[in-house]
């Protein structure tokens, strides 16, 4: 009784063991994959909530921060240029009658009180007539604007618009880099002159904004000429206009608004533990990743060979109907071009396969196909249609050239080929068909070359057979 259950059993107790194994197997390939699925949720939903909470509190600093950058230049810009408004009243009730030691008394008062201020300038209709101080600033008197053509246009929009502005920063003739604040002056309605007041934009800027960098904290600032998002970085990296964590603040200033772009720089500690996460996902996802790359490769290679001949690396015969067909599309839309087809038989191959074998056969049908490809241009295309049978599409063909390319296409495949130690040379017949003269459909004109190619071949026979 015992040998008979050994006897029964054993076939049977196999057959448990396969189907342990293989719910072992697989049983423990769902298992890594729930560990994988549970991973990645989880990393993502702990990724996706620490990076929500340090980008809530990046805004959060980083409007604050950029609130008390606007208006320190706000505090700054006002104190620099409200002292305009009450000398441009002063010139206005003068009615044009300046007494120069007055006008320097009271420059020279103006400055210093300033802050930021390079010197005070009025023009008396388009020239600088007064500067002060003096010294350093030489050349900016006698000005005469209408010939300084970067700065006429601002001066003629103010003088126009009757309209105080800020413009620049610039650099002056007298050196340096400046923010120019011009308010026009009128006399009886009538425009007389205007008063500029000249700050020195590195000191505005440095003392007002030099303690960014220290904030972890990127910046630039644009807007030149008061063009606000259409003006230029005229301070900072303006890589920073360029990155999608940024926060913008606007600053208005005379006759338009300037922009602060701020964009926060973590200490590395800080996002350590975002990091560590970061790294978890990403190696997951190169796994993954070289799944798809593997899987993508194999269907590349499986989509080649549905459209690429194996031995010679030449379009197939699905492929090369599709680019004559492409061929075509491109007439119709172009008439005055024309493609042409040509197909090539190779004669005497058989008696090759036969005598040397498949071998031989093989490297002549692959040293006919790369000559062929090296012997027309690189927008033509070469493809193996049958066992010993080429078609060459000619896209874009010059009808004069058609004859010079088939001698050429003939020429490379009858050139002889060294295999083992045996030159073996093959002939070339060749029919050729012409879009549009011969026809639009692709079908069409692969038989007419055919059949053109079979007469070719009889003509070079009888040719042969009278030079025996």
């Amino acid at each position: 009784m015992d040998s008979q259950d050994s006897a029964v059993g054993s076939p049977l107790a196999r057959m448990r063991e396969r189907f342990d194994a293989f719910w072992i197997r697989w049983g423990l390939a769902l298992i890594g994959f729930a560990f994988f699925l549970a991973v990645v949720l989880a990393g993502s939903a702990v990724l996706s909530l620490e990076a929500n909470r340090l980008d809530a509190r990046r805004k959060v600093e980083l409007v604050s921060f950029g609130s008390l950058l606007q208006a320190r230049l706000h505090r700054e810009l006002s104190g620099a240029l409200f002292l305009a408004s009450g000398l441009s009243s002063y010139l206005a009730v003068r009615a044009g009658k300046l007494d120069r030691r007055e006008v320097e008394a009271i420059l020279a008062r103006l400055y210093a009180d300033a802050r930021h201020v390079r010197y005070f300038g009025i023009v008396v209709g388009y020239r600088q007539t007064y500067v002060y101080p003096v010294k350093g600033n030489e050349r900016a008197i006698g000005l005469y604007y209408p010939d300084v053509p970067a700065q006429w246009p601002y001066i003629r929009r103010a003088s126009e618009s009757g309209k105080a502005v800020l413009v620049g920063p610039l650099n002056v003739v007298q050196g340096g880099r400046v923010l120019i604040y011009r308010v026009p002056v009128s006399i009886r309605g009538r425009y007389w002159g205007m008063f500029s007041t000249v700050i020195d934009a590195n000191h505005l800027f440095a003392e007002t904004l030099g303690e960014v960098s220290s904030e972890n904290v990127a910046f630039a600032v644009r807007g030149k000429d008061g063009l606000g998002r259409k003006g230029e970085v005229f301070w900072g990296d303006p890589r920073v206009f360029e990155q999608s964590d940024v926060e913008q603040i606007d600053v208005e200033v005379p006759g338009g608004k300037w922009i602060i772009a701020l964009q926060a720089k973590f200490p590395p500690g800080e996002e350590s533990g975002l990091l560590r996460l970061r790294i978890l996902v990403w190696v997951l996802a190169a796994f993954l990743g070289w799944g798809t790359y593997a899987l993508l490769v194999q269907r590349a290679r499986l989509a080649r060979l549905a459209l690429f001949d194996q031995l010679t690396g030449l379009p197939n015969r699905s492929l090369i109907e599709d680019r004559l067909s492409r061929a075509i599309s491109v007439q119709r839309r172009n008439p005055s071009t024309l493609s042409a087809l040509l197909f090539v038989d190779l004669d005497g191959f058989k008696s090759i396969n036969d005598r040397y074998g498949h071998r031989a056969g093989d490297a002549v049908l692959h040293g006919v196909a790369t000559r062929a490809q090296h012997a027309v241009r690189d927008i033509d295309s070469v493809g193996r249609w049958g066992g010993d049978e080429l078609i060459v599409v000619l896209e874009n063909a010059d009808r004069r050239t058609v004859p010079e390319l088939i001698e050429r296409v003939r020429q490379a495949v009858e050139t002889p080929i060294e295999f083992a130690g045996q030159s073996l040379k093959v002939g070339a017949s060749i029919g050729s068909a012409i879009v549009p003269d011969d026809g639009e459909s692709a079908g069409d004109l692969i038989r007419l070359a055919d059949r053109r190619m079979y007469e070719d071949k009889q003509n070079r026979k009888r040719f042969a057979g009278q030079e025996g």
